[in-house]
């Protein structure tokens, strides 16, 4: 195994133990803050608010990781995370269990992931031959899936045991683990020249890489301008609908919950290794049919909520297998755009042109957040609306994203 090729799969172990432990802790914040107010409005606008480092430095951490040794910048976020969880563990035991506290922590481990993330994206055309692209794209995304899988099966099983304390001291570990593996990696880095200074030099990258979205690549462009429609709605499908149907509509248990995102894992999984089955159906201009399809496997969810609570378990059962199909179809999507990305964007900018195009997607997901929460709680008895209305919204969209794509 050549240098580049153990580099890799040490990034891809670190990533995996790095997201367990993200999973656990979001399992355990978001659980616990759901089970204090049973609140979809209270809980969206949390996560709102934590997705908003992504759009605002996100395009900064792209331009660090093409600037700066990509190695140092994995182990700093590593060990800023391990400090961050472990101020946040110690301040548990210290009595302080606020929901702005456990909000806060969410917050800061999201902006240090707008640095982390990129550069993981930005190292594999470094280490790897522009036809393994794909194949480690799905690899990565398989390890997301696994870690989606472990997580939420630990962090289920170990809530309701060890309670929310130690399921983040826990989360501290997994980090010290993460950033300890990024030592032994090696990813090749050529210093490149500053003009007028490192600050004037990373604004004007960040510019670069927004500036190669729009202008040197238009059809990049209206491909964020798509996703950013998509992920008004799905964002705060994922992150709010799920959790708020499982613990909230349906009443299940945190163990179930564990199993229910174990479960979106796993198809998850099987998406990432089929992704490199399916070249012939991984071309962009496949993509409006993955918008379409994503639509037509969310009537699952509608229908759940429509059926009497008689039939114990064919609604839950419903909503489960249309969460699953949703991530099952978006998997391969994600690593369509991704595998576009990393092989017709120049390598020195896979990582600014990367952030910027996922600052532009997710520019619309704190509204689309704070939106889907508010509808909850003002539609609790007519939730089919809101999925049924999503469903139509994103056919149509791929629609007309067909069109669009041509143009």
């Amino acid at each position: 195994m050549t240098a580049n090729k153990r580099s890799f799969y040490l990034i891809v172990i670190s990533q995996g133990i790095s997201l367990i432990g993200n999973e656990v802790l979001y399992f355990a914040i978001s659980l616990y803050i759901l089970d204090l107010t049973g609140s979809a409005e209270i809980f969206a606008t949390m996560v709102a608010v934590s997705f908003l480092p992504r759009i605002l430095f996100a395009p900064l951490g792209g331009a660090l990781a093409d600037r700066f040794s990509k190695k140092m910048i994995l182990v700093i976020s590593d060990s800023i995370n391990a400090a961050f969880v472990t101020l946040l563990t110690l301040l548990l035991i210290s009595g302080n269990e606020s929901i702005i506290l456990l909000a806060a922590t969410v917050t800061l481990m999201t902006l240090v992931a707008t640095g982390y993330h990129p550069t993981v994206t930005a190292s594999l055309p470094v280490l790897l031959k522009k036809d393994e692209i794909i194949k480690a794209n799905g690899i990565v995304q398989g390890i997301k899936a696994s870690s989606r899988l472990l997580g939420p099966i630990l962090a289920g099983l170990l809530f309701g045991i060890i309670g929310v304390l130690y399921l983040v001291g826990l989360c501290a570990v997994f980090f010290v683990f993460s950033a300890v593996i990024n030592v032994f990696i090696k990813i090749p880095h050529q210093a490149k020249e500053t003009v007028g200074g490192m600050l004037s030099t990373i604004i004007t990258d960040i510019k670069n890489g927004f500036t190669y979205i729009i202008k040197g690549n238009p059809l990049l462009f209206k491909i964020a301008v798509a996703f950013t429609l998509f992920i008004f709605f799905y964002q705060a499908m994922l992150s709010v609908v799920l959790p708020y149907m499982v613990r909230i509509t349906f009443g299940m248990n945190e163990e179930v919950f564990g199993f229910i995102n174990a479960s979106i894992g796993l198809v998850v999984i099987v998406g990432s290794l089929l992704s490199g089955k399916l070249k012939k159906y991984m071309e962009i201009k496949h993509l409006p049919y993955y918008f379409m399809l994503i639509g037509i496997v969310t009537v699952p969810i509608m229908v759940s909520v429509m059926l009497p609570s008689t039939i114990n378990m064919l609604p839950p059962l419903l909503m489960v297998s249309g969460f699953m199909l949703i991530m099952f179809v978006f998997t391969i999507s994600n690593i369509l755009v991704m595998a576009y990305m990393q092989t017709h964007v120049p390598q020195d900018m896979i990582g600014k042109t990367s952030a910027s195009f996922l600052t532009i997607v997710n520019v619309s997901a704190p509204i689309g957040l704070i939106v889907i929460g508010w509808l909850l709680e003002s539609l609790v008895n007519f939730q089919y609306l809101i999925y049924m209305s999503v469903a139509i919204f994103t056919i149509m969209l791929g629609i007309v994203t067909k069109k669009y794509l041509r143009s």
